[in-house]
């Protein structure tokens, strides 16, 4: 969306789909975060029910594929916001402004970043928001994503450009994180539910690795882990198989030996959490198992019933 849009008529527009909560003549405002001051609304849509990539790290090409340092898989309800900051401002100015309101809020840090330690700012533009107008000088760059505290409820992120033009951007991200677990059953009844129910099998979620296949490091990156962490040490016989999956460009035996590395991280990560090394294995198969029940899933890892005390 190339052409501005005055600042009431998509407040009436955006105040009648429920997106922004404001009264007429105030600065655009989310739930979530509010709007930088007299910014102008540029685009805003919400998408119902999308996996999303929360980005928790720099980016590079490997291969010709973009790659995050570290990221997160979660799924919710998305909202884009575009908005195009007055003359006068700096880009440090508006990334600042959003992070100490943010902060005051009392939500948790995960990533920043900002100029070439971000990484290519066309990776971001093209690759990551496919917002080709976010596009400009990488010194020009700011990013930033947050959670809700407690987690498990919300991620928001921010980032910031300033065009070759001068133009100032800034494009937020906000995802209403879908809580799928049952109500009445805790994390590792759910997940011992899932394994006996599903052909002993149960794919890890929001699990996120690095360029060298290593799992990535931070609270936010291995969050996948912690409920299978709390089974394992309160049900004492439980063994698994840890395998991993993994598509994509490369030979069959690079592809097979890069998901056993994978399945390995996730095993020695959980050995280091204090579970037994004689009660997990782990196994690579690369992209010899194509399909699994949970969707996009072609890189993933899986843990498979070995056996339990029934």
């Amino acid at each position: 969306m190339n052409s501005r849009f005055p600042l009431q008529t998509l407040w009436l527009l955006l105040l009648s789909t429920g997106l922004l909560a404001q009264q007429p003549g105030e600065i655009p405002r989310h739930e979530r975060i509010d709007a930088f001051p007299e910014a102008l609304l540029r685009e805003a849509e919400t998408v119902e029910n999308v996996n999303y990539r929360v980005v928790l790290g720099s980016l590079q090409s490997i291969r010709g594929q973009i790659v995050a340092e570290a990221s997160q898989r979660v799924r919710g309800d998305l909202t884009r916001l575009l908005f195009e900051i007055p003359a006068g401002f700096s880009g440090e100015e508006v990334y600042q402004f959003f992070r100490e309101q943010m902060s005051e809020r009392g939500y948790r840090e995960l990533f920043t970043c900002s100029g070439r330690a971000c990484g290519s700012s066309e990776y971001w533009a093209n690759d990551i928001f496919g917002k080709r107008i976010l596009y400009g000088p990488v010194l020009g760059q700011f990013y930033l994503a947050m959670g809700s505290n407690p987690p498990g409820e919300f991620h928001v992120s921010a980032y910031v450009i300033t065009r070759a033009n001068r133009q100032l951007l800034a494009y937020l991200e906000i995802v209403e994180l879908d809580v799928t677990a049952p109500s009445d059953a805790s994390a590792p009844d759910a997940l011992l539910a899932k394994l006996r129910i599903s052909r002993s099998a149960a794919v890890a979620p929001a699990l996120e690795f690095g360029a060298d296949d290593r799992l990535a490091t931070g609270a936010a990156a291995q969050a996948g882990l912690q409920e299978w962490i709390e089974l394992l040490r309160r049900e004492p016989e439980l063994r698994l198989h840890v395998v991993g999956h993994l598509q994509g460009e490369g030979e069959l035996e690079e592809l097979l030996a890069r998901s056993a590395v994978r399945a390995e991280a996730v095993r020695q990560a959980l050995v280091e959490a204090g579970i037994e090394a004689g009660r997990l294995d782990s196994h690579g198969l690369g992209p010899l198992a194509p399909s699994c029940l949970a969707g996009d899933c072609a890189a993933r890892v899986e843990f498979v019933l070995l056996s339990t005390q029934q």
